[in-house]
């Protein structure tokens, strides 16, 4: 699959926008951010870690899961340039 090359810049505020779209993911921000080498889908690169400034706990499990999923739809459509 072809995908879109965007710069680290780039690729972090469509994550953070992406993220703050959705109401369980919304003030999560991506902390683990990282180039790979490409991935068996072709992807290069990954976020390991989601920050939020207050304690969560019970909401981090679901936020988690939940931006699980925004993360990999976007792996799909960019690449890091």
């Amino acid at each position: 699959m072809s995908r879109e090359l965007k710069t680290e810049q780039e690729l972090l505020e469509l994550v953070v926008k992406a993220l703050d779209a959705n109401p369980d993911t919304a003030g999560w921000i991506p902390t683990g951010f990282h180039e790979t080498v490409e991935d068996e889908a072709g992807c290069n690169w990954d976020i390991s870690h989601l920050h939020r400034d207050r304690k969560d706990a019970d909401r981090r499990e679901v936020a988690n899961s939940k931006a699980a999923a925004i993360i990999n739809e976007l792996r799909g459509r960019y690449n890091l340039r």
